[in-house]
């Protein structure tokens, strides 16, 4: 392992640029790049930050967690039991055929979400999720903060119960993916250990993040409020990471992120609103993401005050 915490400085621009020019290249290439689905990107950013992680000798901290909930020896049940349930979740009331539909369509994706599920059982057998508790919580109130303001002025068409197999099919299929994709990429390889980040390298990722999203072809219609909230977003995520300590805390606040818009699409939603609820959301996320990192800025005071 290197003696170095974190990646270098120049590591970590590298590595950004390297982010943003394969969310650029990949869907526009020909052949089997396109043929692998909607997450061939997601994939190969993660595969980027398992590369830039592997050259630098640093850990994967897929399995990070605050020292109080390192268990001594893994706790294998727990393991299985989350594969089993992730599983459930999965074929639970119509969800078949959004599974099918994923390995049809998104081999990608299927492969991202098979790797991720195995991630999170690994997590949760190796460590103590009470000690995490308060974090989860803290992620799902941020998350669904902004949602709520939008699905409020948004008023879909539906009710509440053809809602719930869908949110939880997204859910637990973006929180395994990103866990192994985006995450692994933008919160541990270019923000480093937790203890470690600070406003500067948080600055950087939501750039790269923001520019990562935007230049797919998907995100060309609105290009600056793309950028934003998706930046602003990834902030958040962040700040989730380096105040928790665990991968999984950010990639839980991901999926949950994702989740209600993703079960909404296809709805029916009052005319004339969408302008509003967007800016609605983006304003939610954006006081998250001042009172989020003043509280990594004050994290970093204090250690700054105690070395001194």
């Amino acid at each position: 392992m290197s003696s170095s915490p974190d990646l270098s400085a120049r590591a970590r621009v590298l590595l950004a640029a390297g982010l943003v020019l394969t969310a650029w290249g990949l869907p526009r290439a020909p052949g089997e790049a396109a043929a692998l689905g909607g997450t061939t990107v997601s994939l190969a950013a993660g595969l980027c930050g398992l590369v830039a992680l592997a050259l630098g000798r640093q850990p994967l901290g897929l399995l990070w967690a605050p020292a109080r909930a390192a268990r001594p020896a893994p706790d294998v049940a727990h393991g299985f039991a989350v594969g089993a349930l992730c599983a459930a979740v999965l074929v639970f009331d119509g969800n078949v055929g959004r599974l099918g539909a994923l390995w049809r369509d998104d081999r990608a994706g299927s492969v991202a979400l098979v790797l991720g599920v195995a991630v999170w059982g690994a997590a949760l057998a190796a460590t103590r999720q009470r000690a995490l508790w308060q974090w989860y919580a803290a992620a799902a109130g941020i998350a669904l903060l902004p949602e709520a303001a939008l699905v409020g002025v948004l008023q879909p068409s539906v009710s509440p119960g053809a809602l719930v197999a869908p949110l939880l099919f997204f859910l637990v299929a973006d929180a395994t993916v990103a866990l192994v994709t985006e995450e692994l990429a933008f919160r541990r390889a270019l923000l480093g250990r937790p203890e470690s980040v600070r406003l500067g390298s948080l600055g950087l990722m939501a750039l790269a993040f923001g520019l990562w999203h935007v230049v797919q072809p998907g995100y060309d219609g609105a290009p600056v409020e793309n950028f934003l909230g998706t930046a602003l977003g990834g902030f958040v995520t962040g700040c989730l990471y380096a105040l928790s300590g665990s991968l999984t805390v950010a990639a839980f606040y991901h999926g949950l992120h994702n989740a209600p818009l993703k079960a909404l699409g296809g709805v029916p939603v009052t005319a004339g609103r969408a302008g509003l609820a967007s800016g609605i959301a983006l304003a939610c996320t954006a006081l998250l993401a001042l009172g989020l990192g003043w509280m990594v800025l004050r994290r970093g005071e204090r250690e700054s005050g105690r070395l001194s």
